[in-house]
């Protein structure tokens, strides 16, 4: 269930220890600095306090922490530890974004783990290994080095945690696809597992990862039994922070409370009981977060259900008052958190519209625009780092594999070598005396014959594999040029179609008879249709317009062009009157007039001129 203020998607899990900022972690800080604290016993401190910072999002702690860690690790030769802390630093950079930090990392763990020969070396080198895939959207690819190490974590008793997190994941990417069945499998044995490891962060997770999934059950049936299911799952999450004080950090806790509020929410009816219950989680949320950092955003999701309560209560100026703290709220971080902040400003519009004040509706509906524009953008940029990540990746898996087989080859060569050498030796043995001189010039002819050829031959094969590389980066390279240059298109009808629309309302705005929440359903049904057609044109030919315009007999105007674009799309002529926001007479005296520039009869139809220009 994908509810307005959830932030069950927030983080892809909590695990190991996370304890809350009180006697529990201050004891582990002071058992650190112990003189008498064993080697062992301070890694698995070190291991905690990483894990702790770095799920409350507090990297520079966490990243203090892995320093003294490796510190440790490399003063006393302990290979594990050195790639459990490399992970941990991995994990860090990918969550902050710097994919080109990361492949060093990877490549250092996996040296390190192979050195060692520890079976749980190299299952935390390939978990980095696999994070880096996931973050990077490689579901797939994730999903088959999973499948390749599980069986191997799961022979390790000692390793039930990582088994936990790798089931997590694979739920993560289940549920993402809306893959109910799977995504219900491996959450129910990621908190099997969890209860089994004792991390009560990982089974808090879990409790959270089974009321998604439930969820999915409730939004096909909307069966109030099914949400109960979901609401009792949320419950016993919340339940392990009073259970174990000091084992659920504030932070976990804080998630665990705000998904449960926004699950109430979808009862039709808010009991009294309910009502009270939602306004106590309310008021933990904002005391659990109140000296924490980075915490502007559950408290604005938390403020927000408020808003909803009283606009439930058709108090609309607390709910005006709890929506404009959030606003504030949301300000006051860098970087500001847009996803939350547009269903901020979306509700204000929405409010200010009921209250029949158009001008603050107009404001707050260009400010979603904006905030729609900054994301957009931010997305963009995202998507760019991440293409440059995976095409990195993927070039260094290729060079990877032709080291590997080279490498093989040379050992196979070395072998033969070798044998050669033998039989040579076996040869000369017996037959020194009388062919001594024929039979040594007679093997060091061959030997030197079959080494030209061998070596010829790996010329040709090397010229061959850098030329199939070279080719293989060429397509990749023009592949993520034509998508660029596709998603530049998409963007730019987007914004063309957006500034229409707020010129269209400020005129209708001096309108004092206007429907404002006539004008704004309108738009938003236009903006439902607009975004289906966004991500069809996304697959439009790059030389779409170029090839228009070569095939028209007369000059086509900007106008002409998009008319083009939405036929080739096969929208009828009443979609492109509502996009454009015209008659459909004008629309069909449009395609008349296209017809005559591309000297068609008026038996032909344009979307079908097009489509068979396409195909040649």
């Amino acid at each position: 269930m994908k509810l307005k203020y959830s932030f069950l998607y927030l983080i892809i899990f909590i695990s190991i220890l996370c304890p809350a900022q009180n006697s529990f972690i201050d004891n582990l800080k002071n058992q650190l600095n112990k003189d008498n604290t064993s080697v062992a016993e301070k890694f698995k401190i070190y291991n905690d306090l990483t894990e702790y910072y770095r799920v409350s999002d507090q990297y520079p702690t966490a990243e203090k922490y892995i320093q003294q860690q490796l510190k440790l690790a490399k003063n006393e030769h302990n290979n594990t530890e050195e790639v459990k802390a490399l992970v941990q630093d991995g994990i860090i950079k990918l969550n902050k974004t710097e994919y080109n930090k990361v492949p060093p990392i990877i490549d250092a763990a996996n040296a390190i783990a192979q050195k060692s020969k520890d079976k749980t070396a190299i299952l935390y080198a390939d978990y980095l290994n696999i994070y880096y895939n996931n973050t990077l959207g490689e579901s797939e690819n994730t999903i088959k080095l999973i499948q390749k190490i599980l069986p191997q974590v799961e022979k390790l008793p000692t390793e039930i945690l990582l088994n936990a997190k790798l089931n997590y994941l694979l739920y993560g990417i289940h549920s993402e696809r809306d893959d109910a069945e799977n995504a219900t499998k491996y959450a129910q044995k990621a908190l099997e597992l969890a209860q089994k490891s004792g991390n009560k962060n990982m089974l808090s997770s879990a409790y959270s990862a089974l009321a998604v999934c439930y969820s999915f059950r409730y939004e096909k049936t909307k069966n109030l039994k099914d949400l109960d299911a979901v609401i009792e799952m949320c419950k016993k999450a919340v339940a392990l922070y009073q259970q174990f004080p000091g084992h659920v950090s504030p932070h976990a806790q804080s998630l665990a409370l705000l998904n449960l509020n926004n699950y109430y929410l979808s009862y039709p009816t808010i009991t009294p009981e309910i009502r009270k219950e939602i306004h106590n989680n309310t008021n933990e949320i904002l005391t659990l977060t109140q000296h924490t950092t980075y915490n502007q955003n559950i408290q604005a999701g938390a403020l927000g259900i408020l808003s909803n309560l009283a606009t439930r209560d058709q108090n609309e100026t607390q709910a005006e008052q709890y929506l404009l703290k959030a606003e504030q709220l949301l300000l006051t971080q860098t970087p500001v958190y847009y996803h939350v902040m547009i269903n901020v400003v979306s509700d204000l519009a929405q409010l200010y519209e009921r209250q029949k004040n158009y001008q603050k509706a107009y404001e707050y509906q260009a400010k979603v625009t904006e905030y729609n524009s900054i994301l957009y953008n931010e997305g963009q940029a995202e998507t760019v780092k991440r293409l440059e990540a995976q095409f990195q990746s993927q070039k260094r898996d290729a060079e990877l594999k032709v080291l590997t087989e080279k490498t093989s080859s040379l050992k196979k060569e070395k072998l033969l070598y070798i044998g050669l050498g033998i039989i040579g030796l076996i040869g000369a043995f017996f037959m020194f005396r009388s062919y001594h001189y024929k039979l040594r010039y007679s093997i060091e002819r061959e030997k030197k014959l079959n080494t030209e050829k061998h070596d010829a031959e790996m010329q040709v094969k090397l010229q061959e594999e850098e030329q199939a590389r070279l080719k293989a980066e060429q397509e990749l390279l023009t592949l993520q040029q034509q998508k660029l240059q596709s998603e530049v298109l998409a963007s730019q009808l987007h914004i063309q179609h957006k500034n229409e629309v707020l010129q269209q309302l400020q005129t209708k705005l001096s309108d004092t008879d206007i429907n404002i929440h006539q004008v704004v359903k309108e738009e938003n049904r236009v903006d439902n249709d607009f975004e289906k057609i966004k991500f069809t044109i996304q697959e439009l030919h790059p030389d779409f317009f170029k090839k228009i315009n070569d095939k028209a007999r007369q000059k086509l105007t900007a106008l002409d062009l998009k008319y083009c674009a939405y036929l080739y799309l096969g929208m009828d002529t009443k979609q492109i009157a509502n996009l454009l926001n015209v008659e459909p007479k004008s629309v069909r005296m449009t395609k008349y007039r296209l017809k005559k520039k591309f000297g068609l009869d008026e038996h032909t139809a344009l979307d079908t001129f097009f489509q068979s220009a396409f195909s040649e």
